[in-house]
């Protein structure tokens, strides 16, 4: 077995150690160079957010503020006549709650409509801390028996005033009819003004049949069938014989087909 020789007197050269990881160094980031279009895209984009951040801190305090901040004034517009604007207008205000942003419009809407004479709300908001309500009253074309009156819609209402609704015509009739019984009124009215009568009173009677109260204080009583028609023929008897008699007549009955029956006035 040979052994290594080594000469007398020589050092042994130590191993050289391999290199230990320090556990503080940190790694060496490879340098990056920007070209001048990304630098410009990138300060763009640094800019657009500095800018939105700006924006959504500015509207954080607005709307704060807005919360802050209650409804304070309610208008009232639209042409009243029949509406009782102070009563109005005090319980609107007392049921306006809120903020710009949380006032219920809906409740003020229902409100006004409470009042007989409204027709019709538009309720909207006004920066910062006011509603405007818009009122549209009925329009009363016609008495309804007893202490009601007809809508322009035909419908019935109830108020607990009117005012100038004395000289309008009185219409009768079932209540479930009030449309038709308007429609009626207005077509046969337009058939009598062409030779200067005017209807007084409309009554739809149990038997479908219409009576009629003139401004000369005659009655007129028509059929169902073919009433218009009837009413034409008798405004020509009206302009050949019966217009110097009518103080003298008491009814007309148009409900014969080829026919008129007349009831005079007793003397005295």
């Amino acid at each position: 077995m040979s052994a290594t020789r080594r000469p007398i007197g020589a050092v042994p050269r130590p191993k050289p150690k391999a290199a230990r990881a320090s556990w503080f160094s940190q790694p060496r980031w490879p340098s990056v160079t920007l070209s001048p279009s990304w630098r410009r895209r990138l300060a763009v984009a640094a800019s657009v957010l500095l800018v939105a951040g700006s924006i959504v801190g500015s509207a954080m305090v607005w709307r704060e503020w807005q919360q802050q901040t209650p409804i304070r004034v309610v208008n009232i517009t639209g042409e009243l006549h029949q509406v009782e604007r102070k009563s109005l207008q005090a319980a609107l205000e007392r049921q306006v709650r809120g903020t710009f942003f949380t006032v219920d419009l809906a409740a003020l809407q229902r409100t006004a409509k409470r009042y007989p004479w409204v027709a019709q709300v538009s309720v909207t908001r006004q920066w910062p801390d006011a509603v405007n309500v818009r009122i549209r009253e009925k329009q009363a074309l016609a008495r309804w028996q007893g202490n009601g009156l007809v809508s322009e819609h035909g419908a019935v209402f109830r108020p607990r005033s009117a005012t100038g609704v004395d000289a309008l015509p009185l219409l009768s009739g079932p209540r479930a009819q009030s449309h038709f019984v308007l429609q009626r009124y207005q077509a046969m009215a337009a058939v009598l003004a062409r030779v200067g009568l005017r209807i007084n009173s409309l009554t739809l009677t149990e038997r479908m049949s219409w009576e009629l109260t003139l401004n000369d204080g005659v009655t007129v009583l028509v059929d169902s069938q073919d009433s218009l028609a009837k009413l034409a023929r008798f405004t020509v008897l009206y302009e050949r014989q019966l217009a110097g008699e009518m103080m003298s007549i008491a009814r007309v009955d148009l409900r014969y087909r080829n026919g008129v029956a007349i009831g005079w006035r007793q003397a005295g």
